[in-house]
């Protein structure tokens, strides 16, 4: 993803939403990996499962 346009955004709302979107990716795989379960994530419109290390 890049994040320049975000980052040159009006709003501090969508300016923000790169850096809420990576925390949000950090907190699902701590999950996952408590839990020891795989994530699942779509790739080319595939979901596809994901081992958490």
């Amino acid at each position: 993803m890049n994040p320049n346009p975000m980052a040159n955004a009006k709003t501090a709302d969508f300016r923000n939403a790169h850096a809420a979107l990576l925390r949000a990716a950090e907190a699902a795989r701590a999950t996952a990996k408590q839990f020891n379960v795989p994530m699942v994530a779509r790739k080319s419109g595939q979901a596809v499962k994901l081992a958490v290390k």
